[in-house]
């Protein structure tokens, strides 16, 4: 249980180093795209790399070969949904969440905040967060396809042209 024998402590270094290096130099070719914030894809393929080097440095079934050959796997395929999604508009709206408008113009948006699993509590922090300190005086506050909420303070939200995708079709007019 404790220790079997030294061969097996070196095999698992030797994957440590060999795996942490080969991921980092995949991750640095992928480019940023692999190490920013998170969406759903993003989140599944950071969590998918992880069980992989575990496995690899773990499990003796698993050759460090194998467990590269995987990482450019998810490397190349992260590539592709990106390129894909920045292709085609019903791609990327297929993968990725949509924002969603919390707060506007002071005001909960209840059923948004219900069907995004948010509390208004929340809202608040990142509202101080931000600095300021009276709800009533936030223009919007946007739940982004991250999970990042956003604050925007001034002015009103139908005149803020960075809310147009999450304002209503008719009130995108600037």
């Amino acid at each position: 249980m404790w220790f079997d024998n030294w061969s097996d402590i070196v095999r698992v270094l030797l994957a440590t180093l060999s795996s942490y290096a080969a991921i980092i130099i995949i991750l640095r070719i992928s480019g940023k795209r692999s190490l920013a914030k998170l969406n759903a894809f993003d989140f599944v393929v950071t969590i998918a790399l992880g069980s992989i080097l575990a496995s690899v440095i773990l499990t003796k079934a698993v050759s460090v070969a194998e467990g590269i050959a995987a990482f450019l796997g998810l490397a190349i395929l992260q590539m592709v949904v990106t390129w894909l999604s920045n292709k085609s508009e019903t791609f990327a709206k297929a993968l990725r969440s949509e924002p969603k408008l919390l707060l506007r113009d002071g005001k909960f948006q209840d059923e948004a905040l219900a069907n995004e699993r948010v509390t208004r509590d929340e809202i608040e922090a990142a509202i101080r967060k931000k600095g300021h300190g009276n709800v009533e005086d936030v223009a919007a506050v946007v739940l982004e396809s991250d999970g990042e909420l956003s604050v925007i303070c001034e002015g009103k939200a139908a005149e803020s042209s960075a809310l147009r995708s999450v304002l209503n079709p008719g009130e995108t007019s600037l």
